[in-house]
């Protein structure tokens, strides 16, 4: 009697275990106390600390998403065995800190990141030498001395090559926009113009604000006087000058940061992309002004609902898809990236006009045509920087600034301020945040979509992946933490510390809820046998 009764009582045991198995969310983070399996001294701990605080701050000034400087400081930190480091990134403050331990007190070291040059080739450097450092073997001091070389190493092209890529850029939007070769050419040299106005405003310290007025109010009067003198349309030459001067990336970084949580950052980015907004619709304003007291008046016979142009014809389209591709590779070139980069750049740009130009005769809406293709733009970004050929945020930027909607703005400015059509001007002004959105999100979006290729998805990942550490991160969809490739040596060891250690990607264990109940069903029944 009494054994069937502990017969019975071990069998509903098994029967509940096995009803509870399954596996289990883990404890939240918060609160928990942070353990390092590795003690490294004061002094190594502020090398490293350093190291990542530096490279945040190029990353951050060449405009990388909050959570792409934070991933990769700490796979720096963890190649350095410095497992508990903390980053924290507030718009253009930059704080890295090493958390206590009982044998040391915390570290912590601040930046403030003022100036933001864009120089893409100073990313790549900075992408290979991260990839050196988790693949192991690199002291501190000799990524120090790297990063010396790397931040304090000149533009790699002379000024008069950045100036006449500009114009170069604005002779393919101009193209893109259907302008005839009166306008292309001037469109080319209003840039070069501005440009060479822009450096000089800026060499005087002059904020941005008026800089991107500045050039606006050229942009508008050189359009002008073609009106007036050449009778030539004025809205291409205009909205040439707009697309150059308009913040394209800092937008997405925005909509990237608040998409992985980083809603300070994203908010600062947001109003400052805004607020140069802000200063090229006061530079049209005051060209328009200028112009109506001269008694010149504009009239433009356009469709209000019109905010992209959608060319027709073999020839047309075949125009505009080259304007796009010179565009994004003269952009690239503009922004000191490498060479290797160019042809993708291009390929990006063009490829993105094509799909927005199809999608557009398809009868697709225009902010669903360029969400689309800024998908597109997004996803082909991530697998040229998986197969390590540029950083993804080269590509995504000539990719996208030829779809940015200079038209619409220019448009919304002059129904305000000449033809005083208010609702027209609203439905212009609110098809360019529409479209400035779904470029953003487009492009998160469509990395997104690629991320999984960085470590998985089966044979299709085995083919684009390039095998080793990632170097800079895109820190967009499920990010795989990276670990030491090799146990660290116990403490105590004499083994030094001042050298990085390989990362790999985190491997994931067996549940260890599901093993302990497998363990104690496997005691249970081991019991019950011997029981019998």
């Amino acid at each position: 009697m009494v054994s069937d009764r502990s017969e019975g009582a071990a069998r509903t045991r098994r029967s509940l275990r096995g009803a509870l198995r399954g596996r289990r969310d883990p404890a939240p983070v918060a609160g928990q106390r942070r353990r390092s399996a590795t003690h490294v001294g004061d002094v190594h701990t502020r090398k490293v600390l350093d190291l990542t605080i530096r490279l945040a701050e190029v990353m951050l000034s060449s405009g990388s998403g909050t959570a792409d400087i934070v991933a990769t400081a700490q796979d720096v930190a963890a190649a350095y065995q410095l497992s508990d480091c903390v980053v924290d990134i507030t718009f253009s403050t930059i704080i890295v800190s090493a958390l206590p331990t009982v044998d040391s007190p915390p570290l912590t070291i601040v930046r403030s990141v003022r100036h933001r040059a864009t120089d893409y080739t100073r990313l790549a450097e900075l992408d290979k030498l991260v990839r050196r450092i988790t693949c192991g073997g690199v002291t501190v001091d000799q990524a120090h001395d790297a990063m010396d070389v790397l931040s304090e190493r000149p533009h790699p092209y002379p000024r008069w090559m950045a100036t006449v890529c500009w114009a170069g850029f604005a002779l393919g939007i101009a193209m893109l926009l259907g302008g005839t070769w009166q306008i292309c050419l001037l469109a080319t040299i209003t840039s070069a113009v501005i440009d060479r106005v822009g450096r000089l405003l800026n060499s005087v310290g002059t904020p941005f604000f008026f800089q991107h007025a500045v050039g606006a109010a050229i942009a508008t009067l050189v359009a002008v006087a073609a009106y007036r003198f050449a009778d030539q349309n004025p809205t291409a030459l205009v909205a040439t000058g707009i697309v150059m001067l308009l913040s394209g990336m800092t937008l997405v970084g925005s909509v990237q940061d608040a998409l992985t949580g980083y809603m300070v950052t994203a908010v600062g980015r947001l109003g400052d992309a805004l607020f140069l907004t802000a200063g090229i619709v006061v530079g049209i304003v005051a060209g328009l002004q200028i112009a109506t007291l001269a008694g010149i008046q504009i009239a433009l016979h356009i469709d209000a609902t019109q905010t992209i142009i959608v060319p027709s014809g073999t020839l047309r389209i075949g125009i505009a898809v080259f304007g796009a591709a010179l565009a994004g590779v003269c952009l690239t070139l503009a922004s000191y990236a490498p060479l290797r980069s160019v042809v993708t750049a291009g390929v990006a740009a063009g490829a993105a006009q094509a799909v927005l130009i199809g999608l557009g005769h398809a009868q697709f809406g225009v902010v669903l045509a360029t969400g689309i293709a800024s998908v597109g733009v997004g996803l082909f970004a991530t697998l040229t920087s998986i197969r390590r050929q540029a950083p993804a945020l080269v590509i995504a930027t000539a990719g996208i600034t030829p779809m940015l909607p200079g038209l619409a703005v220019f448009r919304s400015v002059f129904y305000f301020a000449v033809d005083e059509r208010f609702l027209d001007g609203i439905a212009q002004l609110l098809s360019a945040v529409a479209i400035a959105l779904a470029i953003g999100s487009g492009v998160v979006m469509g990395e997104l979509l690629g991320s999984p290729l960085r470590y998985r998805a089966g044979r299709v990942g085995d083919f684009v992946r390039i095998e080793g550490p990632p170097g800079l991160r895109r820190a967009v969809g499920r990010v795989v933490r990276l670990q030491p490739a090799e146990n660290p040596p116990p403490t105590g060891a004499p083994t030094p510390r001042a050298q990085s250690v390989a990362l790999e990607p985190e491997t994931v264990s067996e549940d260890p809820v599901d093993a302990a109940s497998q363990s104690t069903t496997d005691t249970d029944s081991g019991d019950d046998n011997a029981a019998m």
